[in-house]
C-alpha cells in the first residue's frame, strides 16, 4: 500500500536488532541511539513522495533513463558516463530531505524487462533457503550544508514481515576531494556508485569530468546495523547490485518532478498595504497533495494584482523548483534553482503537505487535514 514503507521503518528502526533483516544488537549501548537519532530523525523531517505505477513507468521510458539502459546498458562508455555527469550535475532535492517510495515489484518488472538485476534478497531461515522480492522500497535523499547529498535505500519484505536495509549507503558530491585513486578502483567504484561497468575498455574513453566526480563520492558502511566485516564484504563483493539503480531512478523522478515555473511577465507591481489582522482562529493542516507528471512546458506563474486588503497565508514550505525568465517575447533568458523556502504567518496556523507523484491524476486535492495543535507535540515555527 502506498506510503506503508515509511512507517514500518520509523518502527523498525527503534528495535533495529529485531525488526530489520540481517541487523544485529549494537556493540556500543550509544550506537543504536545514535543510529536512530540520525536516520530516524532525518526521516522524521523529510517530506514524503509517494510515485505511483503508471510514473515509474514514465520515469523509465524518460529519454536521460532510456538512453542509459537501451541495449542492456551495452552503450559506448562516453555516453554513458556523459549521462550520468548530466544527470548527477541536473540533481536538486526540492527539499532538504526527501523520502521516495514506489513499488518493488514494479521495479524488478522493468529492471528485468532490460536484462538487469532487481531487487531480490535471499535468507535462510529454519535451515530453508528462500529468496523474496521487496514489495516497496524507499530511497531517502539527504542534503548536507556543504551540498553533499546522501543516499540510504530501504525495502520491506511482506512475507517475513521485516524490513531490509541497504548495508552501503552513497554520498556523492563530497567537498573532501581524494587524491587520485588506482586505475584499478575506477571501474569498482563505478559500479558501486552508478551501476557503470566499463567492462573493460579504456578509463580515457570516459567523457570529461566522469573520473574527476569518482573522487567526490563515498560509501556510508552501515556498521552499527550489520557490522565492519559484512558490510566491508558487501563493499568488496559488489553485493546489492540492485541499489545504484534504485538511486538513479530517484534521481530521475526528481529530475521530471522539478519542472520549471516560467515567469514570462517581469513587470513589477507596488507592495500592497496591509489591512488590519482579522480575528481568524489559527488552524494548521496537513495535506496530500497529488501532482501529474511529466510537466515538459512547466507551469507559467503570473504575478497577480496586489490586495488591498492582505490577510495573509498561513506558513508553508515551498519546495525548490528551477525558474526559467523569458522576455516579452517568450525567448530564454536565464535558468536559476530556487531552494526551498518558508513563506506566509504562522499566526494563523501551519501547513504541512506531502505528496503523491501520479502520471494520471490531474488534481491536488487535500486528502487529509486535522489540526496539529491537538495531535502534535512538536510544532515549531
Amino acid at each position: 500500500m502506498e506510503g506503508d514503507l515509511y512507517q514500518h521503518v520509523m518502527y523498525a528502526l527503534r528495535k533495529p536488532e529485531k525488526r530489520i533483516l540481517g541487523a544485529h544488537k549494537p556493540e556500543r549501548p550509544d550506537a543504536g541511539r545514535m543510529l536512530n537519532e540520525t536516520l530516524g530523525n532525518t526521516l522524521k523531517t523529510a517530506r514524503k513522495f509517494d510515485i505511483d505505477d503508471a510514473l515509474l513507468d514514465q520515469v523509465f521510458n524518460q529519454p536521460s533513463w532510456a538512453e542509459l539502459t537501451q541495449d542492456e546498458g551495452n552503450l559506448p562508455v562516453k555516453l554513458m558516463t556523459r549521462n550520468i555527469v548530466e544527470a548527477q550535475n541536473e540533481l536538486r532535492l526540492p527539499f532538504k530531505h526527501c523520502w521516495l517510495e514506489f513499488s518493488g515489484s514494479k521495479f524488478n518488472e522493468h529492471m528485468e524487462s532490460l536484462g538487469w538485476a532487481g531487487g531480490f534478497v535471499g535468507t535462510e531461515r529454519d535451515s530453508e533457503k528462500a529468496i523474496y522480492e521487496f514489495e516497496r522500497v524507499g530511497v531517502l535523499l539527504s542534503e548536507l550544508h556543504d551540498g553533499q547529498i546522501d543516499a540510504y535505500c530501504f525495502h520491506n519484505i511482506a512475507e517475513i514481515n521485516e524490513i531490509y536495509v541497504s548495508m552501503l549507503g552513497r554520498s556523492f558530491k563530497t567537498k573532501k576531494r581524494r587524491p587520485p585513486i588506482d586505475l584499478d578502483i575506477y571501474n569498482h567504484m563505478s559500479l558501486l556508485m552508478y551501476g557503470m561497468d566499463f567492462q573493460g575498455e579504456p578509463y580515457a574513453e570516459a567523457c570529461d569530468g566522469y573520473l574527476e566526480m569518482l573522487r567526490s563520492v563515498g560509501c556510508i558502511h552501515m556498521e552499527e546495523l550489520f557490522g565492519k566485516e559484512y558490510t566491508k564484504q558487501v563493499f568488496e563483493e559488489f553485493k546489492e547490485a540492485w541499489v545504484p539503480y534504485l538511486i538513479r531512478l530517484s534521481w530521475e523522478t526528481l529530475r521530471v518532478l522539478n519542472y520549471p515555473w516560467i515567469v514570462k511577465d517581469q513587470k513589477r507591481f507596488e507592495k500592497a498595504k496591509k489591512g488590519r489582522s482579522p480575528k481568524v482562529t489559527p488552524r494548521d493542516s496537513y495535506y496530500r497533495c497529488k501532482i501529474k507528471l511529466p510537466k515538459p512546458d512547466g507551469v507559467e506563474i503570473k504575478q497577480l494584482e496586489p490586495r488591498d486588503e492582505a490577510y495573509g497565508k498561513r506558513l508553508h514550505q515551498v519546495r525548490g523548483h528551477w525558474r526559467v525568465y523569458r522576455d516579452e517575447h517568450g525567448d530564454f533568458v536565464k535558468r536559476t534553482w530556487i531552494r526551498e523556502h518558508r513563506r506566509g504567518d504562522a499566526k494563523l496556523g501551519v501547513v504541512l503537505k506531502d505528496y503523491v507523484l501520479t502520471g494520471e491524476g490531474t488534481s491536488c486535492a487535500q486528502t487529509d487535514s486535522n489540526d496539529l495543535r491537538k495531535n502534535s507535540t512538536n510544532r515549531k515555527t
